[in-house]
């Protein structure tokens, strides 16, 4: 999935959660950083802010999050060099901030802020006190680390002219980094084609799966016409956990087993090897903003769904069907999550792609692919392209299932 998770029924009760919350809550506001109404923001024992960096530290991280951290611009706390290098400079975003107002939600407690090398490492715990059942086990929502540390800041500063050297005020200040470039620093790399895989010191390389994957790329490129992207970086981790503490979460209630970052060009696996084709065919196709099945419709076409490929996914769908005999396109509309996943409405997202394919090859599908986010354009689209009508929809898509499931 593009920038986003694997949603659990415990993780989409906490995202209802969210929404009750704020029914009495004022969300943050786009506050300019010249004007900022800072949120409280508690801190443990632990942090001592008697020491002059330390509190440099905390009011840097209060400022941070009293300024929509949920929104990607150039937010004047994180440093210059990776926001040059990055679009999105701090991955973990989009896991942690899921809405503009988790900052209401759960509040956050700094419990810690301490040196690491070069840089101060701030842990927040963001907990919500007093909840009760069924809510009650969505605390904590998460434990995120962020680090900081003293860089130039490029700014005219007027000098008086009996000002000395040494009475010359520091032109350095405390700007946030990226835990993703930090926490992987040492891991190891290899290039393949367009791809730089990034992976733990002791993680076996198989560069067959390697050129296999680039391979891939190559393939993907030549048959829709797609522009390049390179470079690709891939991060092997070996678990959901892995994967959310190299971007900065110690802990986060909703981890995932893939994403892919796609402005940065970034995919991240919890699979363990250097396969993920689901979410390459994400970067390849960024540049497209469909509605959100057809999104995720043409990366489980082309590339599976985690390590499942798209005609083993089409017979689990056809059985699905052939179980809820009265489900219709609409239902999948207004119920992505089945079955405790999202499996059905990405494979039934897949049909359609393949349907498109079949019937006017990758042109036919970058058409369709240009339906957008709303569900009355999706149909207009899959009228225009497909030649169906909103009405019979669910009765070809049912028989396309059985027809390619073979069953």
């Amino acid at each position: 999935m593009s920038a986003m998770f694997a949603t659990s029924k415990h993780m989409r009760r906490s995202i209802l959660l969210i929404s009750v919350l704020l029914s009495v809550n004022t969300a943050l506001a786009a506050i300019p950083p010249d004007y900022v109404r800072l949120i409280d923001l508690p801190i443990t024992v632990r942090v001592d802010t008697t020491d002059a960096d330390v509190k440099a530290v905390y009011e840097l991280v209060r400022h941070f999050y009293s300024t929509r951290p949920d929104s990607l611009y150039d937010n004047p706390y994180w440093n210059e060099s990776e926001k040059k290098k990055y679009p999105e400079p701090y991955p973990a975003r989009s896991m942690i901030f899921q809405s503009e107002d988790i900052i209401k939600s759960f509040p956050p407690l700094v419990l810690s802020i301490e040196k690491e090398k070069e840089y101060y490492c701030i842990r927040t715990l963001f907990y919500r006190e007093g909840l009760e059942e069924p809510y009650k086990g969505s605390n904590p929502w998460a434990i995120s680390r962020l680090y900081a540390k003293k860089v130039e800041i490029k700014k005219k500063k007027e000098v008086k002219e009996n000002e000395s050297d040494s009475t010359k005020k520091d032109n350095k200040e405390y700007r946030l980094f990226d835990p993703l470039q930090i926490l992987t620093k040492d891991w190891r790399h290899e290039r393949i084609g367009p791809i730089d895989y990034y992976f733990p010191f002791n993680f076996y390389f198989d560069r067959r799966a390697g050129n296999k994957m680039a391979q891939f790329c190559r393939g993907l490129r030549n048959k829709y016409g797609v522009p390049d992207v390179e470079p690709i970086e891939f991060y092997i981790a070996r678990s959901v956990d892995e994967i959310a503490q190299i971007v900065g979460l110690d802990f986060v209630l909703g981890p995932t087993s893939g994403r892919s970052l796609t402005v940065n060009a970034q995919v991240f696996s919890a699979l363990g090897n250097e396969w993920y084709p689901h979410e390459i065919v994400h970067v390849f196709f960024r540049d497209y903003k469909p509605h959100y099945i057809l999104m995720e419709g043409v990366a489980t076409y082309e590339g599976g769904s985690l390590k499942i490929n798209f005609d083993s996914l089409v017979i689990k769908l056809a059985e699905f069907l052939k179980r809820n005999d009265t489900m219709t396109f609409q239902n999948f509309l207004d119920s992505p999550y089945l079955e405790g996943g999202t499996t059905f409405f990405y494979t039934i997202g897949g049909v359609l792609c393949k349907m498109a394919d079949q019937k006017g090859g990758p042109t036919a599908v970058k058409a369709l692919l240009e339906a957008g986010i709303d569900n009355e354009e999706l149909y207009q689209k899959i009228e225009s392209v497909l030649g169906i009508k909103r009405e019979n929809v669910t009765e070809i898509l049912r028989a396309k299932v059985k027809e390619y499931s073979g069953r």
